[in-house]
């Protein structure tokens, strides 16, 4: 117990904190292993697909409850924890330079310690920090610590394709692989379907430019949501860029972050009306509005959903 009350005690944590910080740096502390076949297994787990989510940008990423869940099925005495700067304190660095330390162990052995910065949801290194900013990258770093120590979902860091087998799977769940940019054709009006959601296998299908912001005013002014103004239906339109982390239509860069878009107009909207609707039949209804190859037939698609759920 005075060892436990000496970690502390204000007029030993600096000297404690110091020391420890040192060892670290040295290398001194008791390597935690991970088998090579523990790894291969993690590396190749083949149902991941349905836990890939996507960011605006169409990144790819690991849910971290998926990431949770597999580590504490299949490595149960292990945990994610992270360097501490002084007792409590898990953040290094400075403003637009702030970054976490997650490490894994199981309370004796440990691995290094990986270097993370904390950003926001454009990727950007975040200059004032607050606790909602601390707690969302702790959970990122945590993944990616998971990953890179276990092998689970680290082809998605190292850019490699998700397995054919998972790729529909990926698709319908909308960091680190980009999705194709479309090719230009024909008119502006008429959009691409998104090479990622073809089918398996299938050829993509050829791609047209289009103007994002023409195409979001556009969706907003016919307001297939029925809000009770153009205004708010625009409005509407903003609040879901700023869901996804952008502040302006031009930010939207292919006709799948566009559908990104419509999905969360849509998804606000059935929270704020308290649609009762299902995680899986909701991600169904998405996917049948994101699948129009033009602004008015998401329009209809949507506005079908409405009349269907009023």
């Amino acid at each position: 117990m005075t060892h436990s009350f000496s970690l502390y005690d204000p007029s030993t944590m600096d000297d404690f904190s110091r020391q420890a910080m040192m060892d670290r740096y040295n290398g001194v502390f008791a390597p935690l292993e991970i088998t090579a076949d523990q790894f291969k297994k993690a590396y190749d787990t083949p149902d991941i697909g349905p836990h890939i989510e996507k960011d605006y940008k169409g990144l790819s990423y690991l849910s971290w409850p998926f990431a949770y869940r597999y580590l504490k099925e299949h490595f149960p005495t292990l945990f994610v924890a992270f360097e501490e700067k002084t007792i409590g304190e898990v953040v290094f660095g400075g403003p637009g330079y702030y970054y976490l330390r997650p490490y894994l162990t199981d309370g004796i052995k440990r691995t290094t310690a990986l270097i993370f910065p904390i950003m926001d949801r454009t990727h950007k290194s975040i200059k004032e920090l607050d606790g909602r900013a601390i707690s969302d990258n702790c959970q990122r770093a945590a993944v990616k610590c998971i990953a890179t120590f276990t092998g689970l979902g680290l082809r998605l860091y190292a850019g490699e394709d998700i397995p054919k087998e998972d790729e529909k799977a990926t698709a319908k769940l909308p960091l680190q692989q980009e999705t194709p940019k479309p090719a230009a054709r024909g008119s502006k009006k008429e959009a691409p379907v998104a090479a990622d959601v073809a089918d398996a296998g299938a050829e993509a299908a050829p791609a047209a430019a289009f103007d994002a912001k023409e195409a979001l005013t556009s969706f907003c002014k016919a307001n297939p949501l029925g809000y009770q103004d153009e205004q708010r239906s625009l409005a509407a339109g903003k609040a879901a860029l700023d869901t996804l982390g952008m502040t302006r239509a031009t930010e939207i860069k292919s006709w799948q972050h566009f559908g990104n878009v419509v999905s969360a107009m849509v998804t606000l909207w059935a929270k704020d009306e308290q649609i009762r609707i299902t995680k899986a039949d909701m991600r169904a209804e998405l996917d049948i509005i994101v699948a129009a190859t033009t602004v008015d037939e998401m329009v209809a698609k949507t506005a079908a959903f409405v009349a269907k759920k009023q």
